[in-house]
C-alpha cells in the first residue's frame, strides 16, 4: 500500500496530510530558511517534486526513518488545520487521507489469529473523524482510550476487508479473504464435530442407562413377567445400546414416541420404588 501514488495532486496532498497527522509530525521554522518543513517517522515517497532528506534511527526493537520534506510555498497552512477542517469532502480525497492515516498510525492483525484493525489517532477529534469516514463506507467502528491515546478499532472481518479495499491494499485483501475462508470452514467443521460428538455421547449414555435398567429388571426376576411388547423392547435395547430413538424405531418398525414410551416404562419399573409390574398395569402402559 505504501507503494501507491495517487494520480491527482489533490489526492496526493490528502494522503500526505493523512501521513502527517497520523504520524504526529510537526512543522518547523529555520532561521536560514523562511520556508517550513515536515518531519515524518515513516519512509514514504509522497509527492514527486518535494525534496526529501532521510535520517535512519535505529533502536533495540526496530529501525525508524525520519523524513524531512521541504514544503512548496503556500502549502504550509494545510498542515495546521484541525481534524474537522482537514477531512476533505471529495470521496477520492477522503480515501487517500484514510490511506495516509493508516500508514501513519494504523495497523492490522494477521487474520489467522484474530480480526483486528486499528488507528491510534493523534487526538480525540481525529478519532471521531476516522470513525465517521469508515462508517460512511459501511465499516462499523469502535473508539476506546488506551494508555491515554484514542484508538479507533474494527473487529468484523467484513469491515476490515472493506477498509483494506478502500485504501488500495488489494493483495492484503486477497490474503485476508483466503485465511478467513479457511478459518470459517474450520470453525464450521469443528462446530459440527462437537455437535455430533455431543449427540453421540448423549445417545450412548441414554442407551447404556436403559440397558442397565433392563439388567436390573432381569436380576430382580421381573423381566419375564412383563408384557410381550416390553420384553421385545428390552431385547432390542440390550442388543443395540448405541442406537438413538429414531434408529431403534426404524429397525423395530415402530414410531419414535412408542419406543420412547416403552423405554421410559422399563426404566420406571427398574427403580427401587418402581411399580410391582402387575400384568394389568404393565399392559396398560405398553
Amino acid at each position: 500500500m505504501a507503494g501507491l501514488l495517487p494520480a491527482r495532486p489533490c489526492c496526493q496532498l490528502s494522503e500526505l496530510l493523512g501521513i502527517y497527522f497520523g504520524s504526529r509530525a510537526r512543522l518547523i521554522k529555520r532561521s536560514s530558511d523562511p520556508g517550513q518543513a515536515a518531519y515524518f517517522s515513516l519512509l514514504r515517497n509522497a509527492v514527486g517534486h518535494m525534496e526529501a532528506k532521510y535520517q535512519p534511527v535505529k533502536t533495540r526493537k526496530r529501525m525508524s526513518f525520519f523524513i524531512e520534506l521541504a514544503l512548496p510555498p503556500g502549502l504550509a497552512p494545510a498542515f495546521t488545520q484541525s481534524a474537522a477542517r482537514a477531512l476533505p469532502d471529495a470521496a477520492c480525497d477522503r480515501k487517500a487521507m484514510l490511506r495516509g492515516l493508516f500508514l501513519g498510525c494504523g495497523s492490522v492483525n494477521s487474520p489467522s489469529a484474530r480480526y483486528h484493525l486499528e488507528f491510534v489517532a493523534p487526538t480525540s477529534s481525529w478519532a471521531t473523524g476516522i470513525s465517521d469516514v469508515a462508517e460512511s463506507v459501511g465499516a462499523k467502528a469502535g473508539i476506546m482510550e488506551r494508555s491515554g491515546q484514542h484508538v479507533v478499532y474494527f473487529k468484523e472481518g467484513d469491515a476490515i476487508v472493506r477498509l483494506l479495499s478502500l485504501m488500495g491494499a488489494s493483495r492484503a485483501v486477497m490474503e485476508f479473504e483466503n485465511v478467513r475462508v479457511v478459518r470459517e470452514v474450520s470453525g464450521e467443521v469443528n462446530r459440527r464435530l462437537n455437535f455430533e460428538t455431543a449427540n453421540i455421547g448423549k445417545t450412548i449414555g441414554s442407551g447404556l442407562r436403559q440397558a442397565a435398567a433392563i439388567e436390573r429388571l432381569e436380576a430382580m426376576g421381573r423381566l419375564e413377567q412383563l408384557p410381550p411388547a416390553l420384553r421385545e423392547m428390552a431385547r432390542w435395547r440390550r442388543a443395540n445400546p448405541q442406537l438413538n430413538l429414531g434408529e431403534l424405531a426404524g429397525r423395530m418398525k415402530l414410531s419414535k414416541s412408542a419406543v420412547n414410551h416403552r423405554l421410559r416404562r422399563l426404566q420406571s419399573l427398574a427403580e427401587p420404588n418402581g411399580e410391582t409390574g402387575s400384568p394389568n398395569g404393565a399392559r396398560r402402559s405398553a
